[in-house]
């Protein structure tokens, strides 16, 4: 199928204008993640307990909004979607500034996830159709490094904001972030890229991609589980400074993204994607047997590894199965599968290291590594041994 797309430049002005529309509406949204929980207790005199209903609102409406926002790409448009979700995510910025309430915030919060799920698979979506066939995996590699760095740059720079003025003026740059974002599709040409009529009202899941999300979402339960407990698990090992794990894995990330992504383009998927496999499951062995800075350190390290290749592969491989007028579904459908599997690893893992331990906890989790490995096996490794440049992606 022609997509409109003959340049085979990776690097071409509407893939420049997603990366960096992504980047400054991630910085955004780890911006104020690292920033709300203070303003909920400090503030609105809220709990812990508040502050995790806030997390949990605001996924939840993530996981409500992708696929509608899927299928809406698909049947109306790109550039028309992502324009309206990213105005709508500035004005949810903004409203930060008018919350008096834990009601308001509540509301807020639900809010600013439904129009942070249309604004990231719009983004997504808009990407993924500016990348050459060819390069589809690096492409989607460096695609997510503009998520790894604005994992770096937003939370501190929201911490930093708020220490040196206020929680208004912080507010207020978050907008800034948002806005920043919304002006970065300027830079995408005019003339939209025809969306082919043929077989758009197929409905909100793309079935042939299943597996891949079922990889993604045992993926984000355990990686929803490691974040969200790693902080708490340096203080029980006496690691003094946590921060570390992060700087560590988005080093790694960095690194093995686009290398992974042009390892697939290449050879096909069989080896780098079991490379991202051994590295998750030892990122769990070493958090289990760490007593220190060492194995903690190596598992940060590991962690970029094996998610930055198994994460972005498994898109790149799930919109290789489809032509362009899925691949708004392919996207909500991946991205609702990250969603909801960090959602219940974080609540459904944080039970089990309550009765057993996080170092249990941690162990268990290398374990349930094993099972998206079994479903990337079935899939490619025993009934599909050829590569992915064998298969023929229906473009």
């Amino acid at each position: 199928m022609n997509e409109g797309i003959h340049n085979e430049k990776l690097w071409n002005q509407r893939f420049i204008a997603s990366c960096l529309a992504n980047f400054f509406a991630f910085t955004a949204m780890y911006y104020i993640m690292a920033t709300i929980p203070l303003f909920t207790t400090e503030v609105l005199a809220g709990t812990k307990g508040d502050v995790g209903i806030l997390f949990g609102l605001f996924a939840f409406a993530g996981v409500v909004a992708r696929p509608v926002a899927g299928y809406i790409l698909d049947t109306i448009g790109r550039k028309k979607i992502v324009w309206l979700s990213l105005v709508f995510l500035l004005l949810a910025m903004l409203s930060y500034q008018w919350v008096t309430s834990l009601l308001f915030l509540f509301i807020l919060r639900f809010t600013h996830g439904v129009c942070w799920g249309f604004s990231t698979t719009s983004l997504a979506t808009l990407a993924t159709d500016a990348i050459p066939l060819k390069k589809r995996g690096e492409g989607i590699g460096y695609f997510g490094l503009s998520m790894s760095i604005a994992m770096l740059i937003g939370p501190s720079l929201g911490l930093r904001v708020l220490h040196t003025f206020d929680y208004a003026a912080m507010f207020y740059a978050g907008t800034g972030l948002a806005a920043l974002s919304l002006l970065c599709l300027l830079g995408f040409p005019q003339r939209e890229m025809a969306v082919p009529d043929g077989q758009k009202q197929r409905g909100f899941i793309e079935n042939k991609v299943l597996s891949y999300a079922g990889i993604v979402f045992f993926m984000a339960l355990v990686y929803g589980a490691l974040l969200s407990f790693i902080v708490l698990f340096a203080k029980e090992i006496r690691v003094d400074n946590p921060e570390i794990f992060f700087l560590a894995n988005a080093v790694t990330v960095i690194i093995s993204r686009p290398y992974a992504g042009r390892m697939l383009d290449q050879k096909g998927p069989i080896g780098i994607m079991c490379i991202g496999f051994a590295a998750f499951f030892a990122t769990f062995l070493c958090l289990f047997l760490a007593q220190g800075y060492v194995l903690f350190i190596a598992a940060a390290l590991l962690l970029g590894v094996g998610f930055g290749i198994l994460y972005s592969l498994s898109i790149a491989l799930a919109i290789n199965q489809v032509d362009m007028s899925r691949r708004g579904v392919v996207n909500g459908t991946i991205l609702t599968a990250f969603d909801l599997g960090f959602a219940v690893g974080a609540a459904l893992l944080g039970q089990v290291s309550t009765y057993a331990g996080l170092r249990l906890m941690y162990l268990l989790s290398g374990f349930i590594v094993v099972i998206p490995f079994v479903i990337f096996y079935i899939k490619h490794m025993l009934k599909n041994k050829a590569s992915l440049a064998t298969e023929k992606p229906l473009d």
